[in-house]
């Protein structure tokens, strides 16, 4: 009884050392492919380009197989086959071998593989280094023995194929194929971060280029640039604007805001420059914002224009601007020729004036003499039995004067807007006001327009009684000749055009209404601009110099009213324009004399 109970317990304990011995030797196994995968990781990690991947990986696998020849396929657009072999392949082995894995990428639906262009483009790596030649036997360096195909993945999405081939069959073990697969795993993950790698350095290099290529075209603008940063401090100036400021003899500090360097220089036009960036700040584009720089007794001071923008981080308009962007054109130029220009017109203007004064003077003396005539002739007895007797010359003679006379008025009027036009242009135009009654001035220039428009009709609609104002009467009867010229002008098959004058909201209104060809959408927004002309229309070519309605406009603005234009409904066009009955200027004038 004791003798079995004794071996019963050796035989527990052979059983227990023997498990115990089989654990340990499994530890060891794993200890060992432990610091396999560990040795082959780090030869990955440390790979920094594909041929370095490429060798790491065939390190790996020669320690495992023996090969003829290692090939990866990375799949595309384009694809691309690398060969590794471990010594000089034949060329039917090579197109064995592709024959091969151009089947197994169609199996894996890898896109747009053709087996000749694979052949034509495959790049052959052969690291002298890892080679391992051996001899070949016979005719078996031409055909394939044994092939072992393996997709590289990453994230479950398939990156590449591993294709391992020999000349002699068998040569690759089906109980190392775990052990392989997880060395395509290490590979096809170092693969993907050589991509990403160098698709972030091409990224790089592009944005370099990009940034040399911006820095040289702004060095090379002839507009000047500014940047400045959130606090309108300025952070960058290119060449041209380091010389238009500087032209103004002040010290531009970068990285200074703005309105200190304005407090520390004390120029007004730093001022207006830190005021427009600051408004940019605030998300608004600012557009042609003048600047005269330079000293007051200049007949043209340095004059900039200034536009900017303001600037967000990587396109996120909701958040608060982290700069501006100001670009600074230099129109100095430009205002030469204006003044040039406006001094010409200027005398030319004078000197017409005086042909057109005696023209005027001398036509309406003879309009008295003929009148005086035609008042004799009309006051003459008839005689008994009169025959019919023809209008008198005299008559045709006064319509023809008459004409004369408004036609001479009208470019008295061209001439009083070239004059208005510099006046204007250097804030020299200066008003006489005085008192009168609106109603004779609109009546004084409808008579005399009537004269020589024959195809039109004339009326005045009178709907106020009390139309005493004070204005100045000559610019104002200059307004309402511009407006009743262009009137006319833009009806050319004649029709009737009312004059209107009514109160409102304690104002006068003044309404032109024509019946003319109205106005098209395509010139709303520049009837009132400086020598800006409707021409060229379908129908007809009208004159004129485009600057009746931009002073028309400028007078009445000072005069603190408005004026705008509508389409009538079913043909010709309507101005409107407000004058207030008095201003505080008139009134302060009026009682200064």
């Amino acid at each position: 009884m004791e003798s079995s109970v004794q071996s019963e317990m050796q035989s527990q304990a052979g059983a227990i050392r023997s498990s115990t011995g089989q654990n340990a030797d499994r530890l060891v196994h794993i200890r060992e492919e432990i610091v396999y995968l560990n040795t082959i990781g780090k030869r990955f990690v440390a790979a920094f380009d594909r041929f370095q991947v490429h060798r790491a990986l065939l390190a790996a696998l020669q320690e495992i197989y023996s090969f003829t020849a290692c090939c990866i396929l990375l799949k595309g657009p384009p694809n691309q086959l690398f060969i590794i072999p471990s010594y000089p392949l034949s060329t039917p082995l090579l197109e064995a071998m592709i024959h091969r894995i151009t089947s197994a990428a169609h199996v894996m639906d890898f896109p747009h593989i053709d087996e000749k262009q694979l052949a034509a483009t495959a790049y052959l790596d052969a690291p002298d280094e890892l080679a391992q030649p051996r001899a070949r036997k016979g005719d078996s360096g031409e055909t394939v023995g044994s092939c072992l195909n393996i997709p590289l993945t990453v994230e479950s999405h398939i990156i590449g194929l591993l294709s391992l081939f020999d000349e002699q069959p068998g040569a690759f073990d089906t109980n190392l194929l775990q052990l392989t697969a997880m060395i395509a795993d290490y590979a096809a993950i170092a693969l993907e971060n050589v991509r990403l790698r160098e698709r972030e350095n091409a990224l790089w290099r592009q944005a370099e280029l990009e940034r040399q290529r911006l820095e040289l075209v702004i060095r090379s603008m002839a507009e000047g640039l500014l940047i400045t940063d959130a606090e309108g401090a300025v952070t960058s100036l290119n060449q041209s604007a380091r010389h238009m400021l500087g032209q103004a003899n002040v010290h531009f500090q970068l990285n200074i805001p703005l309105h200190e360097l304005a407090k520390e220089n004390a120029v007004p036009w730093l001022e207006r420059l830190a005021d427009t960036a600051q408004e940019a700040l605030q998300g608004k584009t600012v557009t042609n914002q003048e600047l005269f720089i330079g000293e007051g007794n200049e007949t043209v001071p340095l004059t900039l224009h200034v536009s900017a923008a303001p600037l967000y981080a990587a396109d996120d308009v909701t958040s608060p601007p982290i700069g501006i962007v100001a670009v600074l054109n230099d129109v100095t130029s430009m205002k030469q020729v204006e003044r040039l220009k406006d001094e010409f017109v200027s005398v030319v203007s004078h000197e017409l004036r005086t042909p057109l004064t005696a023209i005027k003077g001398y036509t309406q003396h003879l309009v008295r003499r003929v009148e005086r005539r035609l008042r004799k002739l009309r006051g003459t007895p008839p005689q008994l039995n009169p025959l019919p007797t023809p209008e008198p010359p005299e008559s045709y003679d006064l319509r023809s004067l008459n004409i004369i006379q408004s036609q001479t008025e009208h470019l008295e009027r061209l001439v009083n807007d070239l004059l208005d036009l510099s006046q204007l242009q250097w804030g020299q135009l200066q008003l006489q006001y005085e008192e009168f009654y609106l109603t004779d001035l609109l009546n004084e220039y409808v008579h005399t327009i009537q004269n020589s428009a024959e195809q039109h009709t004339l009326y005045l609609d009178i709907q106020t009684r009390d139309t005493r104002i004070i204005a100045d009467r000559k610019r104002i009867g200059q307004v309402i000749g511009n407006i009743l010229d262009n009137a006319i002008k833009y009806s050319p098959n004649g029709g009737k055009v009312t004059v209107r004058l009514q109160r409102q909201q304690g104002e006068f209104l003044v309404s032109i209404i024509d019946e003319g060809i109205g106005v098209s959408l395509e010139h709303y927004d520049h009837i009132f601009e400086r020598f800006y002309r409707v021409h060229n229309t379908s129908t007809q070519q009208y004159s004129g110099i485009g600057l009746g309605l931009f002073v028309t406009r400028e007078i009445i603005t000072r005069h603190g009213g408005r004026i705008w234009f509508t389409n009538n409904q079913h043909i010709g066009t309507t101005f409107y324009f407000t004058l207030p009955p008095t201003t505080r200027t008139a009134s302060h004038e009026l009682r200064n004399h």
